[in-house]
Formats: structure tokens, C-alpha cells, sequence
């Protein structure tokens, strides 16, 4: 079943036309914004209204004929969340050394918790803007070094490995242990149908990888979380609720039921001090049309090239690419039927060597897992292609680029892909941004 129809029938709706953006599941040009699934009616009006809230620039408490969309800050990232996501796709990259843009959020954390305690002073993120009146936490810069190597065929590459400082910090500076932990903000296309993978067959596909050697992935668990971890780079959100709501408090400053503490710290008291936009600041309401518009959009489909699609799969299998971007999984449907979809990952997290691992202040190696990021809609790209990011941190320009970063549990696929012509390279590389 084409994943446009999975869509529609995970949205108990049928499929349309429609000139107004609804009536598509999904785009044959992965250029165009992801499209809305038909809804129901009340469905599509929680929707559309998301839709609005999503690209509403929320402004500070107290703003006349704000129409209860007020209490940003007073620091914060972006002022609204297409800013990050921009029709649903991932965000603008850092494309040179120095600032980095407010898209690439900066989490922070403690040495020995570092999925869960903030900084003393700046708390679970910088931020780098802030209201008229009070002042920008700090500023990442990001430097790159060139690393270079060369596949078996004798053809070079290069790498760019970046790394991180925090300037014109407000208060005191960075602790030497706080991991610095850099994340570019992904898709949210596609999250609706993860959400509907059972916990069952996440919990199985781990306990098949810890039988063998090589791969091992992690069931994410987050603390005080009611299931398990399967969106976010590190699987710290059990839903897209939770994921949306932790996104508002943290990178917004705006409380909801759902997360009702933004990230003032007790060292902060012109923040905890400032002026709210109400309790909570985002309603129940608001938060649920938000949801329901990002598990309305689907994933943006681009179409192979005559040919590719069966050799670059068997490239993707050989290269053992395929144990953990698994290419199948099983969503359940609100009436019980299970329906396959393709996403490319197990959702599971895994060690991919300290090449990818978040570092603290004085440049330690955090021992990082990562969750596989799914495939699916890869190759959709509003910007030019120069400006395709990947990985966390999108310091990888490339299909190539981001394979060659893959280690620890990966180092087997990686060598294989190393290994390869070029023209299978190549190919693997297209297929790849094709899923």
C-alpha cells in the first residue's frame, strides 16, 4: 500500500482533490511543502487552525489585540515554530563557521545526566534572543576543521568537523562539564504514523539486535515518561505532544498543561519575574491543534529514477544499512487494522562513536546514543541542494558525508560503503534521498 493512502486511512479519511492543500496525502515533487491529509471535518478545522498557530510569531505578555498568543520569552530561539520548520522540513543548516543560526538549538547538560539536568545557570538550552528589556543568554559559534581520507577506489573526501563555544554569555559563564549539546531542528512530517508503531515491535527489533554481534540498539526510556522514547534525535519524547509541548516551554518560553515550566532557572530572577501571557500560556486548545496538524502533514514522496530503486535497495541491504534504518514497520490504526509503512529506522538508540558524540565545555567526550533517524522524505529539499544538512548537527552536507560520520555500531556498514565504486556510491547516495 503507497504510504499516501496509509495516510488517508490513518486519518480515517478518503482520498480527494482540492485546490486549498487539503485532498493530498502526498507530493510527487519532494520541492513542494508537505501536503495535509483529507480530515473530517472537525479534524480539518483543529488542523487548519494548527496550521495558523504553527506559523503565528507569538509575541510578549501583555501585547494589545494579541488574541491569547502572547508570552514569548522573555529568552528564547525562534518566536514561531515554522521558524525551525518551515512547511514541516528541517531546519536551515549552519552553512559556515561563526554564530550559529537560531534554528540549530543548543540543549545543555550535566556530565552525569545528560538526557535530563540542565545548566545552574542557563538551564536545558541557550537561548540567543530576547524581549526588549532583558538579555540573550549567549551565542554559539561553531569553527570546522577539514578532515580528509579516500574510498578504496582512490577517490578523496572531505569532512567537516565542527566545534563548539559559548560567547557573550549573560551571567556566568558555562560550567568546564556542561555538555554542549547541539540540535538542528528535524522534519516533523511523517511523526503521526511513528507515533502508531507498537511498543511491542520496538521492544522485539532491540531484543533481535542484542542477539547478534555489531548492533545493539537501546530501548529509549525517558524518565518519568508513560512509554518509550521514539521521536527526537535522542528519543526523549514519547509523543508528538509531549515532544510539541517540551518545544514551547523550552525554545518559546510559553507554558502548557503539558509542560508547565519554561526553562527559567532560580539563578534567573528578571526571567522568573517576567510577566506571563496567562496559566498556561499555549491552551489545551491551542496545543491540541498544533498536534493535530503536524500528525496531519505526510511525508513528501520523490520518485526514483527508472531503474534505481531495486539496485539501490540491494546496495542499502549489502551494505547492512538496513539494520538499523529499517525499512518496514507496522502502524496500528485507531479501528485495529495494521497497516505497513516504510520509514527507515527501528527508533531505537545507538552508539555511533565519539566522532558523533556531544562534548562538554572543555571539549570531553559524552558518550552519546542516537536514535536512527528515519529516511523517509530525505530528499525533500525547499532550499538549494548546497544547503542539504544532515545528521544532529547538520554538519553533513552529504548522503556521503553523513555515512562516512556513521562508526561504533555503523563502523561495518560505513567500511562497506567505503568499499564500493563509485558509481554504486552514487547511486546509493540518490537512493537514498529518494525514500
Amino acid at each position: 500500500m503507497r504510504l499516501a493512502v496509509m495516510l488517508a486511512a490513518l486519518l480515517s479519511a478518503t482520498l480527494a482533490t482540492g485546490a486549498d492543500g487539503y485532498g493530498r496525502a502526498a507530493f510527487a515533487d519532494p520541492r513542494e511543502p508537505p501536503a495535509v491529509a483529507p480530515l473530517p471535518a472537525p479534524a480539518r478545522a483543529r488542523a487548519e487552525f494548527g496550521r495558523m498557530l504553527f506559523n503565528t510569531q507569538w509575541v510578549p505578555a501583555g501585547t494589545p489585540r494579541a488574541a491569547r498568543r502572547d508570552g514569548l520569552g522573555p529568552s528564547f530561539n525562534t518566536a514561531s515554530c515554522d521558524a525551525c520548520h518551515n512547511n514541516g522540513a528541517r531546519a536551515r543548516p549552519p552553512l559556515n563557521a561563526g554564530p550559529a543560526p537560531v534554528t540549530l538549538a543548543v540543549r545543555l547538560a550535566r556530565t552525569a545526566d545528560s538526557n535530563g539536568t540542565g545548566d545552574a545557570e542557563y538551564g536545558r538550552i541557550l537561548s540567543p534572543q530576547a524581549l526588549d528589556g532583558y538579555a540573550a543568554e549567549g551565542t554559539l559559534i561553531i569553527d570546522f576543521v577539514e578532515r580528509t581520507g579516500r574510498f578504496a577506489d582512490g577517490e578523496p573526501w572531505r569532512l567537516r568537523e565542527p566545534s563548539y563555544r559559548v560567547t557573550g554569555t549573560a551571567a556566568a559563564e558555562l560550567a568546564p562539564d556542561t555538555v554542549i549539546r547541539p540540535r538542528l531542528a528535524p522534519a516533523v512530517f511523517g511523526t503521526g504514523l511513528l507515533e502508531r508503531i507498537p511498543e511491542a515491535d520496538i521492544v522485539a527489533v532491540a531484543a533481535l539486535q542484542a542477539a547478534r554481534a555489531g548492533v545493539a540498539g537501546v530501548v529509549a526510556r525517558p524518565a518519568g515518561a508513560d512509554g518509550i522514547g521514539r521521536l527526537g534525535w535522542q528519543a526523549a519524547a514519547v509523543s508528538l505532544r509531549a515532544q510539541t509541548a517540551t518545544a514551547l516551554a523550552l525554545e518559546m518560553g510559553l507554558s502548557s498543561h503539558a509542560e508547565p515550566a519554561d526553562d527559567c532557572t532560580a539563578a534567573q530572577r528578571a526571567c522568573r519575574a517576567a510577566p506571563a501571557g496567562g496559566t498556561p500560556e499555549v491552551s489545551d486548545g491551542f496545543l491540541d491543534a498544533l498536534v493535530e496538524f503536524q500528525r496531519a502533514l505526510a511525508v513528501p514522496l520523490a520518485v526514483p529514477a527508472d531503474g534505481m530503486d531495486a539496485r539501490g535497495a540491494a546496495l542499502f541491504a549489502a551494505a547492512a544499512c538496513d539494520g538499523c534504518h529499517q525499512p518496514a514497520q507496522r502502524a496500528a490504526l485507531d479501528d485495529g487494522t495494521i497497516v505497513e509503512i516504510r520509514p527507515y529506522t527501528d527508533l531505537l538508540l545507538h552508539d555511533l562513536g565519539d566522532g558523533l558524540a556531544d562534548r562538554t565545555v572543555d571539549g570531553s567526550v559524552v558518550p552519546t546514543r542516537w536514535r536512527t533517524a528515519p529516511l523517509w522524505g530525505l530528499g525533500h529539499a525547499p532550499r538549494p541542494a548546497s544547503e542539504l544538512a544532515l545528521l544532529h548537527d547538520g554538519r553533513a552536507r552529504s548522503v556521503s558525508e553523513a555515512i562516512l560520520w556513521h562508526d561504533g555500531e555503523a563502523r561495518a556498514a560505513r567500511l562497506a560503503f567505503e568499499q564500493l565504486p563509485a558509481a554504486e556510491r552514487q547511486l546509493l547516495a540518490r537512493w537514498v534521498l529518494a525514500r
